[in-house]
């Protein structure tokens, strides 16, 4: 009689389940833990995990090539309500994608798509050592979960930022700022991210100075006041002039006397006390806190506005002009600046004030 070999038995998914205290997980890094304790794991948190730690991958559900995959999404045969989402990981060498087994969703277990008598059949087999229908099950089963998986992601706005590309929020706030569209991103020194917390101050109809102080505290974290109604004068356009002789111009009525009109609603000031000597000097024009400034400003309010701002300095930081030093006459030149008094609570002056002009647009890559 022929004695017929055993079939070889198939390599299981993930090592062993080893017994582990709290003191071994401290110190092992997640992806690790997920390898020895996946039943720890949620099955949409691991997937949005992975995905954060590729960047330079398309998002999970997005792959148009088996190479470009993230992670192997797989299942088992089983008859039992699960306890976890995730039953085994293990990470492939050679670049190719990790393998991580469920029991979320799929083509088995008591609530799976298949008769549960198919289930059970299936499941024999495995235990007789043949995994090939569970395998064949897993092609169709690892595109369903991915793309239940994207479904899901793409609705909430975390799992959107988790990765660079393709972030449908960052698109839908952004365009109630006007950075919603690739031309329009990326044109000033403060980076979009930044901006989009302050969509809800930059979307109101009616321009505040107090929602202008409230950006500006939060993007520049310094203190500032904002000083409406600053005097300014209006200059006529060349075109706008009239001459003496020509009808339809009345004096006190449409025509003014002279080149230039008195206004006070179109210019305001923009108070910035630092705290240092060196602050104060990167909120001079030509600074980067200056133009950061000035691109909050355009940002928020267009070319509409005259913008003045006035820098005030410690008096225990205001140092004495010196031969030899760089010392730039009108910014930082103080001849003989006042001794402040140690009894008396920190006292700041005016060091410098002047007008803004719109900083050069940043380069895009």
């Amino acid at each position: 009689m022929t004695k017929i070999p055993a079939k070889k038995k198939p390599e299981m998914i993930g090592p062993p389940a080893p017994t582990l205290t709290s003191a071994d997980l401290q110190g092992m890094s997640r992806r690790a833990m997920l390898k020895v304790t996946p039943w720890r794991f949620g099955f949409l948190a691991a997937l949005r995990e992975m995905e954060r730690t590729y960047p330079d991958k398309p998002r999970i559900g997005q792959n148009a090539t088996i190479k470009e995959e993230i992670v192997s999404l797989g299942q088992d045969p089983f008859l039992d309500f699960p306890a976890s989402n995730i039953t085994a990981f293990e990470e492939k060498p050679g670049g190719k994608p990790a393998r991580l087994n469920s029991k979320f969703l799929g083509f088995y277990g008591p609530q799976g798509a298949l008769p549960l008598n198919t289930t059970a059949e299936v499941h024999g087999w495995l235990n007789a050592r043949d995994p090939s229908f569970a395998r064949f099950t897993d092609i169709f089963a690892n595109r369903f979960l991915q793309l239940f998986y994207r479904a899901w992601a793409d609705a909430r706005p975390i799992a959107q930022f988790d990765h660079p590309t393709g972030d449908r929020f960052q698109a839908y706030v952004g365009s109630l700022a006007g950075l919603g569209t690739p031309a329009f991103k990326d044109r000033d020194h403060i980076p979009d991210v930044a901006k989009l917390p302050l969509v809800a101050l930059f979307s109101g109809r009616i321009k505040s100075a107090v929602r202008l102080r409230q950006m500006l505290e939060l993007l520049l974290k310094v203190h500032v006041d904002i000083e409406e109604h600053v005097p300014s004068w209006m200059s006529f356009e060349p075109q706008d002039l009239t001459k003496i002789g020509l009808g339809g111009s009345h004096l006190g009525q449409n025509v003014h006397l002279g080149s230039r009109v008195p206004a006070v609603n179109e210019k305001i000031c923009i108070h910035v006390r630092t705290e240092s000597l060196e602050q104060y000097r990167s909120y001079l024009p030509g600074g980067d806190s200056f133009t950061r400034l000035t691109d909050i400003v355009v940002w928020y309010l267009g070319v509409t506005i005259e913008v003045d701002v006035s820098l005030s300095l410690p008096a225990d930081q205001v140092p004495a002009a010196q031969l030899g030093q760089q010392t730039a006459l009108g910014w930082t030149g103080w001849i003989k600046p006042e001794t402040p008094d140690d009894t008396e609570p920190r006292r700041y002056v005016q060091a410098a004030q002047f007008s803004t002009e719109r900083a050069p647009a940043k380069a895009a890559a």
